[in-house]
């Protein structure tokens, strides 16, 4: 169990470091950018289609696109929850208060949710809010917030921003260095996008299977796999890196 000192401990220093605070403002706001900027595309492409291929318009699809941005800002966020006090040195003084590498560790992990939960419920909300309300003025097809597409979206979304920002948490503990493990996660997460040019196996295999891929078409519906099984290989995936994050700090000195 995470004692509540240790976490306001671990706040107090999250919200003392600029960046960390800056980023959380900038995922919202970018959210919010993308979300005009994709419903306003979607819509004028919706007016230049002939009618009878307007049939297959997903306008959650179209004006969440830009959720492929905000995961890699929510992964940033979980890094710089570690990898600052490794930059600054501090982290060495924060476990003699805490009095323990797995303890630290929890913190961290409760730390990093407890702030990334609520910035990834307002990058959802605003980025589906201004898409559809963009794709509406346009003319074109939108959903409203009780459809079932808009309300799993609505209410996992947030889910799965959060889990990558334990991703890149472990990121941070696994490499230590702000620029390392950010770079390493944006490589990551975006490598489906990528994998277009890649042969037909491994293309089908990483846009089929990678980790954050399955998450995000269980979201839109569109994933081959049954929800249950994505969901499940993504939170696989993560808790495997918390183990692995867990392991290298606890038998490696600081």
């Amino acid at each position: 169990m995470i004692e509540m000192g240790v976490l306001r401990a671990e706040w107090t220093k999250f919200s003392s470091i600029r960046a960390t605070m800056v980023l959380s403002l900038v995922t919202v706001a970018v959210s919010g950018l993308f979300g005009w900027m994709f419903g306003n595309v979607s819509a004028t492409e919706y007016a230049a289609t002939p009618a009878q291929e307007r049939l297959g318009f997903q306008p959650l699809d179209m004006g969440m696109r830009g959720v492929f941005i905000a995961q890699l800002l929510i992964a940033a966020l979980g890094v710089l929850v570690i990898s600052s006090e490794y930059g600054s040195g501090t982290i060495r003084a924060s476990l003699a208060a805490v009095g323990g590498r797995g303890r630290l560790l929890a913190a961290k992990a409760g730390m990093t949710v407890l702030t990334a939960l609520p910035v990834s419920v307002a990058a959802i909300w605003v980025m589906y809010t201004v898409s559809q309300v963009t794709l509406a003025a346009g003319g074109a097809p939108y959903l409203m917030p009780g459809d079932p597409a808009a309300l799993r979206m609505l209410l996992l979304g947030p889910v799965v921003l959060t889990m990558l920002a334990l991703f890149g948490l472990a990121l941070g503990f696994l490499l230590r260095t702000t620029a390392a493990a950010v770079n390493a996660g944006t490589a990551f997460l975006l490598l489906p996008v990528l994998a277009s040019a890649s042969p037909a196996p491994v293309r089908d295999f990483i846009q089929g299977f990678w980790p954050n891929t399955t998450a995000f078409q269980a979201l839109s519906g569109t994933s081959a796999l049954p929800p249950v099984v994505a969901f499940g290989l993504f939170a696989g995936f993560v808790a495997v890196m918390m183990v692995g994050a867990f392991v290298r700090f606890d038998r490696r000195d600081t």
